[in-house]
């Protein structure tokens, strides 16, 4: 009748509250510590301000002190795993030079070091170490997050990113990334030394998970669920591969677009008074890889037919450097670039009978010039008398405007240095149009007009200065590279050089955006078909209990019991990877060979745009196979935790 006390193995272990109440405190300093490091922007887009933040990780940190034994393995974790990074970042500015380079070989070094370390963590402590693996995830995560908050500017700049998209990349980036591939690694240390031992083999375990895979294709619902999640994995990559694929090329279409109607480098000058330009274009010139350099003057204008008035860019180019305009002379579909310079050859500049024109007073520049209206009128050669100068326009704009070439439009500045009778007065002059050009970008085609260097000059009362100083490049992976050369050459300050990538920033961010959102998105295909993963293990495990009991009986380790599930779960995942990939690239190349046809009028382009990057290929089927890897854990856990006594308990 006396009840029998509980011998002290079977006592539950008390939680050892110094450390759940210290790592607590210490969520709690973590997740402040945003509040004053990094500005109100770091809180809003890493923590939010509404409090929940703090108490997540508050959380977080309760969780970690009451099931964390080792705390130097946390910090030996996490400081080893910086110093892998920190030695990455320096090999790769040694081996690279451009900034997309150092930063791609930093973080695929990274995350290989982060399995590592995990690995090793596993492996000295001699069990799974994810508490502990957790731990040092969370501080390196807090640790890469201060250093980006502290200075999200710079960063930006040089990922050409805006600020907002920084900070949430490096709140929510780190984590999950390092607790993945930490997680990764611990698993796989305790498979390689969970016996005692270091035992990298698998071929057994591999032939008892296919034989335990070909006995639950003939169970019903087991072998059902098998089969959806290989088809899940399969249509989430290869619906990420066809997605991306499109979005690649969309921006592919629009590099190429925006790189034909304007510059790969751009030099400009504080202040209005860039009277050098010659210089700066003969030393710009002189650097390898450079195919030209041609100074150009900008302006807004507003500029009119009697149908038609709508806002323009005018720039002002050198129509004899030819090398520079190669691309916007491709893209011309009406006239020509060399009507810029002679404005006679324009139809319609000299028509049957014309003999002179009247024009209000001024100076007058040559006999066959152009006409301005400050200029009076001189005969010319062939009985043709002063001639209006040659404007080009974008397409959309001359739709607008109901201006096509040979018909003359108006353009007027608001900036004038002209007096009226009531002060001054915007400058109007006359153009007859030239050319019309196609460049494929909607937003260029309604909005930029093209006019002789000189004519803009003149025009924009600019005289002997110019706006900056355009670079086409021969190789654009060299463009950083060239940038830098080109600053070193002029010697930094006042003068500004900016590549296609910063001056089109916002542009490509918002693409990248998308592109990131979109894989997040799909993803979740993946994520839902290793659930399915999960729920397939956890059967076999509930259904070959006696076989685990068995195997265990017989001398099999926890670690050869984990690796079995394991496998089978490998094999699910990347059976639907390769199936995926397959699926993706062969549909990638089918919508490149026949082509998905779109209205033109609508899109500006007449079939979908397909862009197969084998990098993005890659990442996605190691995201594909990471993900289905994670999912075997929990059940191959079960599995080599379960009791042979238990398991043998009913036969």
């Amino acid at each position: 009748g006396r009840r029998l006390r509980p011998r002290e193995a079977d006592r539950a272990p008390e939680p050892p509250w110094p450390e759940v109440v210290g790592a607590s405190l210490l969520g709690l300093v973590l997740a402040a510590g945003p509040f004053y490091w990094g500005g109100g922007q770091s809180v809003a887009f890493g923590f939010g301000a509404t409090g929940f933040g703090p108490a997540v990780f508050v959380a977080i940190g309760a969780l970690l002190g009451a099931h964390v034994r080792s705390f130097a393995a946390v910090s030996g974790t996490a400081f080893g795993w910086l110093a892998w990074t920190g030695l990455s970042y320096v090999v790769a500015r040694w081996v690279f030079w451009d900034p997309s380079g150092i930063g791609s070989a930093t973080l695929v070094s990274s995350l290989i070091g982060a399995v590592g370390v995990g690995a090793a963590t596993s492996a000295r402590l001699g069990r799974l170490g994810f508490p502990e693996c957790a731990g040092a995830a969370t501080a390196v995560s807090f640790v890469v997050f201060f250093s980006v908050a502290s200075d999200p500017e710079l960063l930006a700049e040089r990922l050409n990113a805006p600020v907002p998209q920084i900070l949430i990349a490096a709140s929510l980036l780190p984590p999950v990334l390092t607790s993945a591939f930490f997680t990764v690694g611990a698993s796989l240390g305790f498979l390689a030394f969970g016996g005692g031992r270091f035992d990298p083999g698998f071929l057994t375990e591999l032939q008892v998970a296919l034989r335990y895979l070909r006995a639950q294709s003939r169970t019903a619902v087991v072998g059902a669920v098998t089969v959806v999640a290989i088809l899940g994995v399969c249509l989430g990559v290869m619906a990420l591969i066809v997605v991306l694929s499109i979005m690649s090329g969309f921006e592919a279409d629009l590099k190429t677009k925006i790189l034909a109607a304007h510059a790969h480098l751009m030099v400009t000058k504080h202040g209005d008074d860039f009277v050098e330009y010659a210089d700066v274009e003969a030393r710009a010139a002189r650097l390898a890889g450079v195919e030209s350099a041609a100074a150009f003057v900008l302006g807004d204008a507003m500029i009119s037919t009697d149908v038609g008035l709508s806002g323009t860019l005018v720039k002002g180019l050198d129509p004899a450097r030819r090398s520079g305009l190669r691309s916007l002379e491709e893209s011309l579909q009406q006239g020509s670039i060399d009507d810029l310079l002679h404005p006679e050859n324009i139809p319609g500049a000299c028509p049957k009978g014309l003999q002179s024109r009247t024009a209000t007073v001024g100076s007058g520049s040559g006999a066959n010039g152009p006409l301005w209206l400050d200029e009076p009128a001189v005969l010319g050669r062939a009985g043709c008398g002063r001639v209006l100068p040659g404007i080009i326009l974008g397409r959309e704009l001359s739709r607008a405007l109901r201006a096509y070439v040979g018909d003359v439009v108006k353009l007027v500045s608001p900036t004038s240095d002209e007096l009226g009778p009531m002060g001054p007065v915007p400058k109007l002059r006359k153009f007859r149009v030239a050319g019309i050009v196609f460049t494929g970008m909607y937003e260029y085609d309604a909005k930029f007009s093209y006019l002789a260097m000189e004519d803009a000059q003149r025009f924009f009362g600019m005289r002997d200065r110019a706006t900056g100083v355009e670079l086409k490049i021969a190789d654009l992976d060299e463009t950083t590279y060239i940038a830098r050369n080109l600053k070193a050459a002029l010697g930094g300050e006042p003068y500004v050089v900016r590549d296609w990538r910063s001056l089109n920033r916002e542009l490509f961010s918002a693409l990248l955006l998308e592109k990131i959102a979109m894989f997040i998105a799909l993803t979740m295909i993946v994520m839902v078909a290793s659930f399915l993963i999960v729920a397939t293990l956890v059967m076999i495990v509930l259904q070959r209990g006696k076989e685990i009991a068995i195997l265990k009986s017989i001398g099999a380790t926890d670690a050869a019991v984990m690796k079995v599930f394991v496998l089978q779960g490998l094999v699910v995942g990347v059976g639907g990877a390769l199936l995926g990939v397959a699926g993706g690239v062969a549909a990638c190349w089918w919508l490149r060979t026949f082509g998905f046809r779109l209205d033109d009028r609508v899109f500006y382009i007449d079939k979908l745009p397909v862009v197969l990057d084998r990098t993005q290929v890659v990442v996605i089927a190691v995201a594909a196979v990471t993900i289905s890897y994670l999912a075997t854990i929990y059940p191959a856990l079960t599995a080599a935790r379960l009791d042979p006594v238990d398991g043998l308990r009913d036969d």
